[in-house]
């Protein structure tokens, strides 16, 4: 009877050593899920900006934004305003606990003009994103470098929504 009762309790005991390891592998799968949904949406804001400077919905100082000259310019992010509802059709916010989200996105376009007939012209992107839970990116990023492990759980919400070198955009 004895043997039946410390098989009992060891069975017990391995099942809960079970539970537990279960229970911290599934609390930083869910952590990881956040942090890639939070990448993904830092992404489409970029790709939304994309969209919108493509089809001219987006203009600074009122020229559109295909028409702008070389130059530094961004969107500001703040999924409290109609500007960001309009740019993001859902509604963009963060995914740790639905936070707002607060930033901007920045764009750098340059023209080539080495060959007269057949300009280049290049725009580089970068996002600076946090959530007012403080959940996000402490500088600016560019698409290349959005990745999970950028983002940072601990920011002092102080969250910057225009860069100092840059000419202002706003959705049409």
């Amino acid at each position: 009877m004895k043997n039946k009762k410390g098989l009992i309790l060891l069975l017990i005991i391995i099942i809960v050593i079970l539970i537990v390891i279960i229970a911290l592998s599934s609390t930083k799968m869910i952590g990881d899920s956040k942090k890639d949904t939070f990448v993904s949406t830092a992404k489409k804001y970029i790709k939304e900006i994309k969209t919108a400077l493509e089809n001219d919905t987006i203009s600074c100082n009122d020229v559109p934004g295909s028409f702008t000259h070389d130059g530094t310019y961004y969107f500001t992010i703040d999924t409290t305003t109609k500007a960001t509802k309009a740019l993001m059709k859902d509604d963009g916010k963060s995914p740790y606990g639905n936070a707002e989200m607060k930033g901007y996105v920045k764009w750098v376009k340059e023209t080539d003009n080495t060959d007269p007939l057949n300009p280049k012209v290049t725009i580089n992107y970068k996002i600076r994103l946090e959530d007012t839970a403080g959940h996000g990116f402490d500088k600016e990023l560019s698409e290349k470098d959005l990745k999970s492990s950028a983002i940072k759980e601990d920011l002092a919400k102080t969250i910057k929504t225009k860069p100092s070198d840059a000419i202002a955009c706003t959705i049409e």
